[in-house]
């Protein structure tokens, strides 16, 4: 072994399947170690939460999974104000060098969040009482179930008083980190541009809302999940500024990525500069996850912060996911949307054209079909597509027009999820669920002869017959 090109032995180490193994390798000598070091800690997570723990309500697109016991990768627990300490303790140890992928979802007190909670409660006042929420025992009268929901309402009703103590503590505690994260502000950027400077192989950034329980940090509390609480008001989630902090690190610190993913993505907050710019150059793998979409409607205009920065990644981007609806990719938004509102250009909105694209995944979205068959058609080697959750809003021309309509280029195409098409009435609202329901199995035979049913029934795999 002591006589194969380090190459060699490092391409026999990266099929080692768990930490405890490459740990091992690292006892042998000098050289073993730092071959073993670039897997190990090849995914570098700044979170608020700890490696083994699963963010609460982790579910739709962007679930999260914490690392599995052996699995390579570290995750930092770390709060925003505090990064500076924590980047200065990552680069003493020279793991930034070995950073192939970079999580970032540090715990973040984001102004107001006890005012939503305390929203959040109000509102559920109001709420129609579910049956499992009490028992009348063996007595199934009237009145014994009346006497029951009300005692929930009352316990509703009086949730705020009981609380009061523990959300002027918490409301002290969040206050104080405030302050520490806007006193912290540039110091914060210094230590994230000084981290990529050290960061030599990085390839990927994922940005996330750090999700939590608040029971964990005030136990008095009845319930409190954060991803509940934020999801009520419009642009709550911290992940577009995060992704614009970042974006200006790496350009003063000179550092390209290849793929990025950002969760909980809001686009009237984002911004086009040569920071943004630059984060986008050269991108081939693009995921963006976002709860509102009203910029891509039918009737909005061009949103060109978005179309100018997709240019930037034209001549490399090979893979694009788009997502949309958070936590419930099966409600998209309401009315028809299109994609050239931030993948097109110019007065007549052509297409974007990506010349090295294969991939297309979409999600959670109503879609007018003639600006989706436009793209898909204007991409010279797009060969897979996946639609999650789509919903084709053009009366006449949904998913057999689509599908007859997809260029040869096209190899396989997958669904998941439900899905429709045609409106019920010309004349009633575009949504989802005025829609008609759509299955694969529906294709017409003359389309189906042309494609290869696979996989199991709620995740349809078509591939092209030879």
């Amino acid at each position: 072994m002591d006589t194969l090109p380090t190459e060699l032995l490092a391409k026999v180490v990266s099929f080692l399947p768990c930490t405890t193994d490459l740990k091992s390798i690292r006892l042998v000598n000098r050289r073993y170690a730092a071959i073993a070091c670039r897997p190990l800690f090849e995914l570098l997570r700044f979170s608020g939460s700890r490696q083994d723990e699963t963010p609460p309500w982790n579910f739709g697109p962007g679930t999260q999974h914490p690392l599995y016991e052996g699995q390579t990768g570290r995750t930092r627990t770390v709060e925003f104000g505090k990064l500076p300490e924590v980047v200065d303790e990552i680069v003493g140890s020279s793991l930034g060098r070995y950073t192939k992928t970079f999580v970032f979802d540090p715990a973040y007190y984001r102004d107001g969040f006890w005012r939503d909670y305390l929203m959040q409660v109000e509102n559920e006042m109001h709420e129609p009482v579910d049956e499992v929420v009490f028992d009348t025992g063996d007595d199934t009268n009237v009145d014994s179930w009346e006497a029951a929901i009300e005692r929930v309402l009352e316990h509703r009703r009086t949730r705020p008083a009981r609380e009061t103590d523990t959300i002027t503590t918490a409301q002290i505690f969040w206050n104080e980190k405030m302050i520490e994260q806007k006193l912290n502000e540039e110091a914060i950027f210094a230590a994230l541009t000084k981290l990529f400077r050290n960061m030599v192989t990085v390839e990927e950034v994922k940005v996330r809302a750090w999700s939590f329980d608040g029971r964990r940090l005030f136990p008095e509390l009845e319930s409190c999940i954060s991803y509940a609480v934020d999801i009520q008001r419009r642009g709550s989630f911290p992940s577009t500024f995060f992704l614009e902090i970042l974006a200006r690190a790496l350009h003063v610190a000179d550092r390209s990525i290849r793929k990025l993913q950002v969760s909980e993505f809001f686009a009237n907050q984002f911004h086009d500069t040569p920071a943004t710019r630059h984060l986008f150059t050269g991108l081939r793998e693009i995921r963006i996850d976002m709860i509102h979409v009203e910029f891509l409607s039918d009737e909005a205009q061009r949103f060109e912060i978005l179309v100018e920065l997709f240019k930037c990644a034209q001549p490399t981007l090979r893979s694009l996911s788009i997502v949309a609806g958070g936590k419930w990719p099966n409600l998209p938004a309401r009315g028809g949307h299109s994609l050239l509102k931030m993948l097109g250009d110019g007065p007549d909105e052509e297409p974007l054209v990506f010349p090295h694209l294969e991939f297309l995944c979409l999600g959670g979205l109503i879609l007018s079909t003639p600006s989706l068959l436009r793209f898909i058609c204007a991409q010279p080697r797009l060969k897979q597509l996946e639609f999650c959750y789509i919903y084709l809003s053009t009366l006449g021309a949904g998913w057999p027009t689509l599908i007859e309509g997809l260029p040869r280029g096209i190899k396989h195409w997958k669904i998941s999820g439900s899905v429709g098409h045609e409106p019920v009435s010309a004349d009633g609202p575009v949504a989802y669920n005025w829609m008609t329901p759509w299955e694969p199995s529906n294709l017409d035979p003359t389309l189906a002869s042309n494609w290869v049913p696979m996989g199991p029934k709620d995740q349809v795999y078509f591939e092209r017959a030879r």
